[in-house]
């Protein structure tokens, strides 16, 4: 019997990830290819059928917060049942699309789980720093009472609250991660990136997925990555060299050059490192690309510690900062204009863990920009 896989995309994404307002940048490319596209948001369905069995069950409560109700172990039961619901009534509509061919129809389908349900989707998933997380939560003036904050430490902190009760609600629940990057086919960090550029990305994955070609897993912005070198000595004393121009140049006029594979890097401590690509990572920036391809080599590992014992300063991690400004500011990416390293890392710990740094005797080295030395700690 021949295998049916039609064009279903299920998303699957932390809070405020950018979710909603790519699917409908996603609707509008395939619409455009003349396909008819179905959207199916699985969270607007819980969340409203959620709500309205806790307001029947407590009707003297008011304004809870999905994040209460989700953690409330009273309603548990409750809880319990609307997921069977939903996941049963997802499961059944994505055995109907594959039942039959349908060359001109796209399935869009927003969900945490959908890619467990529907198992022939294309299965993304769409992550975001947590910092940016609460700064776009206290920011946007649509959301509901119940996500309004008196302070950005309120919201970003509450943000991360609900993103692992999630977590753990599935982990209880199902018996899955839904961290693991094994479940997905592609996987972005949204923090700085163009939306429409995120969109197209999800679009190409989707067509190579379904015709059985390669196209890479892992994408983030470059702004998230740290160097594992020194970078003036990676990139020259000049901001950018002629090496870094050709490839800028490559890349404006033919996209990432997949062949050449994605930039190498390393995880340690939560933190992403380039192991190999920094000319390509420098070079995207400069293309005004907010999202660049990437393989994870090693991961919190003997090997990874190793490596990135080298001796950096913390004036290493600003000039990183200004190449990274530098490179924006050429490529046109407004997001990053005004970049600050201090809210995305901590970059105290980061230099006190390598060994020059740590050595007794050592000459304490302060920060161009705020003084620092391995003794303080910045102010965010």
């Amino acid at each position: 019997m021949k295998e049916i896989r039609n064009k279903i995309i299920t998303i699957s994404g932390e809070p405020v990830s950018g979710k909603s307002t790519v699917v409908k940048l996603i609707r509008d490319k395939y619409e455009k290819m003349g396909n008819k596209v179905q959207i199916i948001s699985v969270g607007n369905i819980f969340r409203q059928l959620i709500q309205e069995e806790y307001y029947r069950t407590y009707p003297d409560r008011k304004n809870v917060s999905l994040t209460e109700i989700q953690t409330d172990e009273d309603f548990k039961e409750k809880r319990n049942q609307i997921d069977q619901m939903v996941d049963g009534e997802i499961a059944r509509r994505g055995q109907l699309i594959n039942q039959t061919e349908q060359p001109n129809n796209v399935y869009i389908i927003d969900s945490r789980l959908a890619w467990n349900n529907i198992p022939d989707s294309y299965a993304v998933r769409l992550t975001v720093n947590e910092n940016i997380a609460g700064k776009r939560v206290f920011d946007d003036q649509t959301r509901g009472v119940e996500d309004k904050f008196i302070s950005l430490d309120e919201a970003t902190e509450q943000t991360r609250k609900r993103k692992l009760s999630e977590i753990q609600r599935y982990k209880e629940r199902y018996g899955v991660d839904l961290t693991n990057p094994d479940n997905y086919d592609l996987i972005v960090d949204t923090s700085f990136s163009n939306p429409r550029e995120l969109a197209q990305i999800i679009v190409e994955g989707e067509q190579n997925y379904r015709t059985g070609k390669y196209y890479p897993k892992t994408w983030k912005s470059p702004a998230l990555f740290l160097p594992a070198q020194n970078i003036r000595d990676t990139i020259g004393t000049s901001a950018f060299g002629n090496n870094i121009e050709g490839l800028t140049e490559s890349i404006k006029k033919n996209g990432y050059d997949f062949d050449a594979g994605e930039v190498t890097t390393l995880e340690y401590e939560g933190n992403t490192y380039l192991k190999e690509g920094h000319h390509r990572t420098i070079a995207a920036l400069a293309a005004g690309k907010t999202l660049i391809p990437y393989y994870t080599e090693h991961k919190d590992d003997e090997y990874t510690k190793t490596f990135l014992n080298n001796g950096f300063s913390i004036s290493d991690y600003y000039d990183w900062e200004e190449t990274i400004r530098s490179g924006a500011k050429l490529g046109g990416i407004h997001s990053l204009e005004n970049f600050d390293i201090l809210e995305y890392f901590d970059i105290v710990k980061l230099v006190n863990r390598n060994k020059r740094i740590s050595e007794p005797n050592q000459k304490q080295e302060s920060s161009p920009k705020q003084g620092l030395n391995q003794n303080q700690e910045p102010e965010l």
